[in-house]
């Protein structure tokens, strides 16, 4: 997946078509290059690159299941997240598995 789909920010990142990609390790590499090509005041450097994963893997979860299926095509992992909804979605990617 190209770069140019990611709109980063200070407070969070949107990635178009993050369906698009299902493993963990192509989840992993792509939020590596992207913390690399942008400034580090940006969300994306400044957050946990698992805890990114768990929201990426449980909207691709939804996604998968039909669920909400236009706000679930792209993922906006922003950098404040309540903590309900961090253990929200490390549950939830627990049952992603089309890795």
């Amino acid at each position: 997946m190209d770069l140019s789909n990611a709109i980063t920010a200070p407070d969070g990142t949107h990635i178009v078509n993050s369906c698009l990609v299902l493993s963990k390790q192509a989840m992993r590499d792509y939020l590596k290059k992207l913390r690399a090509a942008v400034s580090p005041d940006m969300a994306v450097c400044k957050r946990d690159i698992e805890s990114m994963v768990h929201e990426w893997r449980a909207h691709n979860f939804f996604y998968k299941l039909h669920v909400f299926r236009s706000r679930t095509r792209d993922v906006d992992l922003e950098l404040k997240q309540p903590w309900y909804r961090e253990l929200f979605c490390r549950v939830v990617s627990f049952f992603y598995f089309w890795d």
